[in-house]
């Protein structure tokens, strides 16, 4: 008990030092970025320079990096990440808003990333040297290595273009109107039994969570196919069929059982790949998520917002990691450590 103890806070004060180290890293970064918020606020009217001045002033951006750097920390370490420079909204709440449409996009994706990876690379193994298997390894060689942008603007022309089934982009259709109970859209049209807002919500995220979770499976795919072809090959395998089991019983019993602890790793490991996936995902579709929020403020210069999704994006991936090589260590003892 002592050593899970002393593993867990190795790995929370590692994980804080990381989160430390990038935030320093992007604040530094984010202001070597081409253009001047100020003149972004003051429009393309412009002002005085004497104006431009006192606006600087006014948000503290005429000090060192290094000082804004510290009084930004200590906000942030009481949860306040400033606020917008364009909207003058607070970055957290706005930063938690948009966090859960790209929750909900994510979550869908990881689902059937999951399932078509599992089903499809158990097949593979199950089929290998046949037809089925050697469709499935080009496939998923083009699922890993085709770009997220590429992919979704190939699915928009063809779904939503040429055979005109899914929307090109957004969320909900103008006339749908959800009930706020949690704050994510599709699960308050189900709590509140809306079903066309259910049904409309998920034909705008098709084709999202198809983009975004293509190389994911593809991946998962792969690495089921190998671990199921290693694990039956093993003496308990050829056991189970010689006292009578069937061939797809010892699959499903047996075998993937034992070859699903790198697979769920892999699963796991692979969330990251999501939330880095949907920035550019969110942006090709319009999707109103953290990742199309950041990349609007990118565009005009919002320092304190870009630093606030990025360090919720960089606490996210590092919770997720944490969690992951905890669990491992936990259903496989071999490595702990």
């Amino acid at each position: 008990m002592n050593r899970i103890v002393s593993v867990l806070v190795g790995r929370l004060l590692s994980s804080a030092i990381v989160l430390v180290a990038l935030s320093i890293i992007v604040f530094a970064f984010i202001r070597a970025i081409p253009g001047d918020p100020v003149e972004v606020m003051m429009g393309t009217d412009g002002g005085s320079p004497e104006q431009a001045e006192a606006l600087r002033r006014e948000l503290g951006l005429d000090r060192p990096v290094h000082v804004q750097y510290l009084a930004w920390a200590e906000r942030a370490l009481h949860g306040d990440f400033g606020q917008s420079l364009l909207t003058q909204e607070p970055v957290l709440s706005t930063v938690l808003q948009r966090l859960q449409a790209t929750t909900e996009l994510a979550l869908v994706a990881i689902f059937l990333g999951a399932v078509i990876g599992i089903v499809v690379g158990t097949l593979a193994a199950v089929k290998r040297g046949k037809l089925f298997d050697a469709v499935v390894m080009v496939a998923t060689l083009s699922g890993v290595s085709l770009p997220v942008f590429w992919a979704g603007t190939m699915l928009i022309v063809l779904f939503s273009v040429f055979l005109d089934i899914f929307p090109t982009g957004g969320m909900l259709s103008f006339d749908t109107r959800i009930s706020a109970i949690t704050g994510f859209p599709l699960l308050d049209a189900i709590l509140s039994g809306n079903l066309l807002a259910v049904k409309d919500i998920l034909r705008h995220m098709v084709l999202p969570a198809l983009t975004l979770t293509l190389g994911p499976a593809a991946l998962i795919a792969r690495s089921t196919r190998a671990s199921v072809l290693e694990v039956i090959n093993e003496d308990y395998v050829n056991a189970g069929l010689a006292r009578g089991l069937s061939y797809r019983a010892v699959v499903w019993r047996h075998v993937m059982r034992n070859a699903m602890i790198p697979v769920v790793t892999i699963i796991g490991l692979e969330i990251n790949v999501y939330l880095a996936g949907s920035i550019v995902t969110e942006t090709v579709f319009a999707w109103p998520g953290l990742g199309r929020h950041m990349m609007q403020a990118i565009n005009s210069n919002d320092y304190p917002v870009v630093q606030g999704v990025i360090v919720v994006y960089a606490a996210l991936i590092v919770f997720v990691n944490l969690a992951v090589d905890l669990l491992y260590g936990l259903v496989d003892p071999r490595i702990r450590s």
